[in-house]
This record gives C-alpha cells, sequence and structure tokens, in this order.
C-alpha cells in the first residue's frame, strides 16, 4: 500500500483537535498547501488504477468529497472525487468519467505529517475464480 507523507502545520492539528475547523477545512489546508504540488502527487498515484483503460488517462476536477476523523486514534478516512478523461485520438472518441477512492490516513502529532494510505489498486486474477 503506497504511502504519501504530508507536512502539517502545528497550529491546524490543534484547531482540528478542538473542532475549530472541520475535517475537510484542515485537508483542504494540507492537500492543496505548496500551489497544489500536494494534490497533484495524489493525482499521480489515482491515475495509476486507470492506466490499463486504454486512451491517454487524465485526472482533473480532484477535490476532498468527505471524511471522517477519530480524535482519540489520530485516524481517519478522506473521500476523493475526481474526473478521468481518457481520448482515443484515432477514432475521435473522448470521454469523462467520474470517479471516487477514499483512502485512510493518519495524524502524526508528534512529527506533525498527515500520512496519506493509497489503496492498492486491485486487480482480479483467473486464478482467483476456481
Amino acid at each position: 500500500m503506497p504511502t504519501l507523507t504530508f507536512d502539517i502545520q502545528k497550529d491546524s492539528i490543534i484547531n482540528l483537535i478542538d473542532t475549530k475547523i472541520g475535517l475537510k477545512g484542515f485537508l483542504d489546508s494540507v492537500l492543496f498547501d505548496q500551489n497544489g504540488a500536494d494534490i497533484n502527487e495524489i493525482g499521480q498515484w489515482l491515475l495509476a488504477f486507470h492506466k490499463d483503460n486504454g486512451g491517454a488517462p487524465v485526472i482533473s476536477e480532484l477535490d476532498i468529497a468527505d471524511g471522517d476523523y477519530d480524535a482519540a486514534q489520530n485516524t481517519g478516512k478522506v473521500k476523493f472525487t475526481y474526473q478521468v478523461s481518457v481520448s482515443f485520438g484515432c477514432a475521435d472518441i473522448f470521454r469523462t468519467d467520474d470517479h471516487t477512492e477514499t483512502c485512510k490516513f493518519q495524524i502524526d502529532t508528534e512529527s506533525n505529517k498527515l500520512i496519506l494510505f493509497i489503496t492498492d489498486h486491485i486487480t482480479r486474477d483467473t486464478v482467483d475464480e476456481f
């Protein structure tokens, strides 16, 4: 399971724990920081789920839809929504589909890090069918 680690401002963690900001606001501030570089890194991992769809997949409209947070354990889940556009230039076919992916995360309050666990891409093997 791939993991991505993001820096968090200490006051952001305190505001989340004290419920001064909601989870979505907290995650937006962490993942959309640095001019979108962090969210682009997540997009690259999500793009891997669609590499076998053919065409040239591109992710757009990546956003945080929902999430859950357990303050006692400093863990939670975040649901991403995004669009995948695929083009088949020779056939003049362009398609855009909406997708969601839920990932677990952990907040390390000692090192001020958010650790995002990218869900493994599940593939089906014919051996599993028998």
